[in-house]
């Protein structure tokens, strides 16, 4: 008898529950953890809506937000068909709906819905939904709210040297997210996309040899951040304009013309100031960077005259009051510093740029008077760190350009070359140091080497700030081994 009631008690709740769950279906709005977007700016919806059972009465109605790694908040209730909430920018939507304008990016997380039902025999459940929304993409904008295109002045690509007018589709102070391009429309009908951004506009080139007509941009409708526009936004319409092909010619002609005639004007005054330049070189007035402060005191490349030789130089004027010649920059990738014997005696690389000046020219510079040597260099993350040596100078080729310093006078980045003093240059063909196997080989780089050294300025340039096996641009005092650095600077200035 007592399994006999106990069964029947299991069916009478097995049924009880089996009606509480088909009493109220979603009739409508995102299935129950369903994903969602929306644009930042606009209004993200969620259309939730429900069927009640017979007999069902919804009491109330919560809803609740849960950023990614937050506590669950409740942001709207309603009672007796009032709708409650702190924050203006949620509204509700029947009959279990909500709506959020002005999204935000922070507003994306999980949102839920909790519906409280009486039903018929008075007993109350709760059932509820939640999605996950994600506001990401934002619209473009304009300066005005407008597209336009526009001839700007001529311009020659320094590569091709094609003369080319551009025509700039924009102007553009947001390119909203993900980035929206623009596609073209040629005379011809010829659509070309552009992807090439200058000042807020998108460019497209047009050459001497331009079809006339009208030129025309628009953005791609498939692109997420114009789906992000409004219906009647004028950045859905295409901008025009219409192109003379005499004209552009004609455009073309006056400004290689111009060009021309400038190229003449500055020949002149170049050849002049050059004429001034290798009288006071010549007269041995300007041996170094320092001699060139009180007649040009800008920094870049400049010449000088040295024990009986004119050689190019880089001169830094700005660094602790100028007067710097530099001998070796590394600021990126683009020159590569794993080189023999006769490339680090010559000098390598571009003096703009990444460059060795050269074992023979640096020896020639310092021998002729005292020099101070300073050391720059800057971590990824902007850190920047020097020292500075007196009495700095290297030996000739027969002493295989042994470097010498007095002593470590100032700066923030520690002595990294303490163990330099007093050491030969190395190179990967070259083996002048005092460990078992060639410095050069494994720290991928030529230096003044001792047993693989407490620096290593002239290794791997890496694009990060990791070093495999200690082959970076490092500064052990500095940063460490395991820190490759983003620049580094050697230069001399006299005493």
């Amino acid at each position: 008898m007592a399994s006999t009631r106990f069964r029947r008690i299991g069916v009478a709740l097995f049924v009880v529950a089996l009606s509480t769950l088909e009493a109220i279906q979603w009739d409508r709005g995102p299935a129950d953890k369903a994903n969602i977007t929306a644009c930042v700016g606009g209004i993200a919806s969620i259309p939730w809506s429900c069927v009640k059972g017979d007999g069902e009465t919804i009491v109330s109605l919560a809803w609740t937000f849960q950023a990614p790694g937050k506590e669950k908040t409740r942001i709207a209730t309603s009672y007796n068909g009032h709708f409650y909430t702190k924050d203006k920018r949620f509204g509700f939507l029947s009959n279990a709906g909500l709506s959020l304008h002005d999204a935000r990016p922070q507003d994306s997380g999980d949102y839920s819905v909790q519906l409280g039902l009486l039903q018929a025999d008075s007993s109350h459940v709760t059932v509820g939904r939640t999605v996950t929304l994600s506001i990401t993409d934002k619209p473009p904008a304009t300066q005005d709210g407008d597209l336009h295109v526009t001839l700007s002045d001529v311009a020659r690509d320094d590569v091709t040297h094609v003369w080319t007018v551009p025509l700039n589709c924009g102007h553009f102070v947001d390119l909203g997210h993900p980035p929206v391009g623009v596609v073209w429309t040629t005379p011809s009908g010829e659509e070309k996309n552009s992807s090439y951004v200058d000042k807020g506009t998108f460019v497209l080139s047009v050459s001497s040899s331009v079809q006339g007509g009208n030129y025309s941009c628009h953005l791609p409708p498939s692109a997420p951040a114009a789906r992000c526009l409004t219906a009647t936004s004028p950045l859905k319409a295409a901008a025009q304009l219409y192109v003379d092909e005499n004209d552009v010619r004609l455009t073309l002609l006056e400004a290689q013309l111009r060009e021309t005639k400038t190229h003449q004007s500055k020949h002149t005054a170049q050849i002049h100031e050059l004429n001034m330049t290798v009288d006071l070189i010549l007269k041995g007035e300007i041996s170094n960077c320092k001699g060139w402060l009180a007649v040009d005191p800008r920094s870049g490349v400049q010449l000088i005259y040295n024990s009986g030789q004119i050689m190019a130089v880089y001169c830094d004027q700005v660094t602790d009051n100028g007067g710097w010649t530099v001998f070796q920059r590394r600021k990126d990738a683009s020159v590569d510093f794993y080189r023999g014997w006769t490339h680090y005696r010559n000098g390598f690389g571009d003096l703009e740029g990444n460059f060795w000046l050269g074992l023979d020219k640096l020896h020639s510079l310092t021998t002729s008077q005292k020099f101070e040597l300073r050391v720059d260099m800057r971590k990824w993350d902007g850190t920047t760190g020097h020292a500075t040596y007196s009495g700095f100078y290297v030996d000739d080729a027969s002493q295989n350009f042994t470097l010498h310093y007095d002593k470590i006078t100032g700066g923030n980045a520690g002595n990294c070359i303490y163990s330099s003093r007093g050491r030969q240059f190395t190179t990967k063909d070259k083996d002048n140091d005092r460990f078992s196997v060639n410095c050069a080989l494994r720290k991928h780089g030529g230096w003044w080497y001792d047993r693989c050294s407490e620096a290593n300025l002239n290794g791997v340039y890496k694009t990060d700030n990791s070093v495999y096996h200690a082959d970076g641009v490092y500064c052990n005092s500095f940063a460490g081994y395991t820190y490759s650095l983003k620049l580094s600077e050697m230069k001399i200035r006299p005493m």
